[in-house]
């Protein structure tokens, strides 16, 4: 194992071979599809090349750097650190296949899209562009950039999915925090009310009504009051709660900790990873979110990326009033495609991050305490 002070160094190494693996893939994909049609190498590919060569260059100097580590530690230490042989069955054979074949498959609609978003609009009504675009071009992009609505959506959504998500994710946890206490009075009324607004509510006209009478309507409030509770997620949490053994809790309280301390101190902290992984929950759900913004807000500053990118889809007049050579290369169809690649990179970015979390904080959260 490396030593704790040198995680973060392994950890710097392994996001730089990420980045330079997605910038190699990237820079290559627009290399080739610019290539295709012409002669010649174009710059494109010599960059992706190099990101290549830098995420080998980092591979290996990772290898080095925590061999290096590995060889100050005894036997038993670095026996445990050889990579130990794997006798695949019939079945991991298949499994494995029938996972390579799930992959390609959600692969496939992104470079489908991806390549769309880089065709010349014309050339894209004839069909046929599917894994690399047939006439190269950033036009698709230019135009989306050149609309204020994008910058508006992005600042809106990005805003709306950070405080909407810290908040959510606090006021779920309280909850569940009172819900995993067995001396909370009135309990199984409480979760049988929770349960109940799980499959039953008032339907959107009432909630409407609701949300004027509180005067949250065309405001940004909207976008946050709503979501702060979740039942589902209330439900995940306060099973992790429970299995936090309350000796703990009992000896916080002999120390004359309240509950709420209690609560921010220790619970939290020991709950990482279902936390990580509701929190992805909330903030997927925020970015993804148009409903809200089409029933609740009539101002402009108030659209939402996902609700611009509605927009740009249904609209069929993006290219009215430009030059015709510019028609040429855009069409409503590309142009679409191309903001809905702008709309995922976000995500895909933070993914990775918390993704080590996702599946922990489904296993242990789903656990009944």
């Amino acid at each position: 194992m490396v030593k704790t002070e040198d995680s973060k160094i392994v950890k710097l190494i392994k996001a730089l071979k990420i980045c330079m693996l997605i910038a190699g893939v990237v820079f290559a994909y627009v290399g080739l599809s610019r290539l295709i049609g012409k002669a010649g190498i174009d710059f494109w590919i010599y960059i992706g090349v190099a990101c290549f060569i830098g995420y080998f260059a980092l591979n290996i100097v990772g290898e080095s750097y925590i061999m290096n580590k590995v060889k100050h530690y005894d036997d038993n230490s670095r026996m445990l650190n050889k990579k130990k042989k794997v006798n695949l069955n019939a079945f991991d054979i298949v499994n494995h296949a029938l996972l390579v074949l799930f992959l390609l498959i959600c692969l496939f609609p992104i470079i489908y899209v991806l390549a769309g978003s880089f065709n010349q609009g014309a050339d894209y009504t004839k069909g046929g562009v599917i894994f690399f675009p047939r006439k190269f071009t950033f036009e698709n992009y230019l135009l989306v950039f050149k609309d204020s609505g994008l910058f508006i959506g992005f600042r809106n959504t990005i805003i709306r999915t950070i405080v909407g998500t810290v908040l959510g994710l606090f006021f779920t946890s309280l909850v569940a925090y009172g819900m995993s206490r067995k001396e909370l009075k009135f309990k199984n009324d409480i979760y049988i009310i929770n349960i109940v607004t799980m499959f039953f509510s008032g339907g959107l006209i009432p909630f409407y009504m609701f949300m004027k009478q509180l005067q949250l309507e065309n405001t940004f409030l909207i976008y946050i009051i709503p979501n702060l509770y979740n039942v589902y997620n209330m439900l995940v949490i306060s099973s992790f709660f429970r299995n936090i053994p309350e000796e703990i809790h009992e000896s916080a309280t002999l120390e004359g900790a309240s509950e709420f301390r209690i609560f921010v101190s220790i619970y939290l902290p020991f709950s990482k990873a279902v936390l990580a992984t509701v929190a992805l929950w909330i903030a997927v759900g925020h970015w993804n979110s148009f409903f809200d913004t089409m029933i609740y807000t009539r101002d402009d500053n108030l659209v939402t990326l996902q609700y611009f990118l509605l927009k740009v889809i249904k609209s069929a007049s993006v290219t009215e009033g430009m030059p015709e050579g510019m028609v040429q290369n855009v069409s409503a169809q590309t142009v679409s495609l191309a903001a809905i690649i702008l709309s995922v990179i976000p995500i895909v970015c933070v993914l990775p991050s918390i993704q080590k979390h996702f599946s922990t904080g489904i296993a242990i959260g789903s656990l009944k305490g």
